[in-house]
């Protein structure tokens, strides 16, 4: 399996008029296998993206804090919060935007780019949802590519999982694919 330890301070950082980013992996440019981008944003309050392109590639949300906007021309539009995971597989292109929810607090997420397994499929939208104690002390499943214990599906054979460990505890991990990597991003 392969291993990198890549510390916060080793993480590329950005800074624009709204919105700070920590990239651990800088989109089409760094890497750990299929995952190919992984950005800690904090977004100012009633800021974020207009409409814009995407085409194969899995992007996935994990909110941290704050609520997220979000809007594509599927159809899709709602609100990612802290006790859901977003997906979106552009596939032959999509449109979409993200926004802040708030306009008076800072919105913190993950932001995920993972290349597709099969290029050119239908853009889809979808959610995982959960109660937090669903993530208590424990792996929570978010994303998998066969809806694996209810949640969301992603093109790629990756997995995702959400946890909060409580001081004092630890949780074992049990690979899902064993060829697999595993990236594991504290947030705090």
């Amino acid at each position: 399996m392969k291993f990198i330890l890549k510390n916060s301070n080793s993480r590329i950082h950005k800074q624009d008029a709204w919105k700070k980013s920590a990239y651990a992996f800088v989109p089409y440019q760094t890497n750990f296998g299929e995952l190919c981008g992984f950005a800690d944003d904090v977004v100012d309050a009633g800021q974020g993206f207009g409409m814009h392109p995407h085409q194969n590639m899995e992007i996935s949300t994990i909110v941290i804090a704050g609520e997220q906007a979000h809007r594509d021309d599927t159809g899709s539009e709602g609100i990612v919060n802290q006790n859901s995971v977003q997906t979106m597989s552009a596939g032959t292109g999509i449109m979409h935007s993200e926004y802040n929810a708030s306009q008076k607090i800072a919105f913190h997420s993950f932001q995920i780019w993972v290349y597709p397994k099969k290029l050119d499929v239908k853009p889809r939208h979808e959610q995982f949802r959960y109660e937090p104690e669903m993530k208590l002390n424990k792996v929570l499943l978010a994303l998998s590519p066969d809806r694996r214990n209810g949640s969301a599906l992603i093109n790629q054979d990756a997995f995702f999982s959400v946890s909060m460990l409580e001081e004092g505890n630890e949780l074992n991990y049990k690979m899902n694919l064993e060829n697999n990597g595993v990236y594991i991003h504290c947030a705090t």
